[in-house]
């Protein structure tokens, strides 16, 4: 199993890959944008890696 974490100071991104228990969505993306507000924790975005793999498509296709 493949677990990646990657941490700036806005966002941090992980990644779960090759779960042996082959549930569906086992494999994700989970992107979380923090905040400076005490009041309001971060806000997090979970996808499946296909899912992933279009927003990866979509932003290299849009973004110079």
């Amino acid at each position: 199993m493949i677990k990646k974490t990657k941490s700036t100071k806005a966002v941090n991104i992980g990644l779960v890959k090759g779960n042996p228990a082959k549930q569906a969505g086992s494999n994700r993306l989970t992107i979380t944008v923090n905040s400076s507000d005490w009041r309001n924790e971060g806000q997090t975005i979970r996808m499946t890696l296909r899912d992933a793999q279009s927003l990866r498509a979509f932003l290299n296709e849009h973004l110079d």
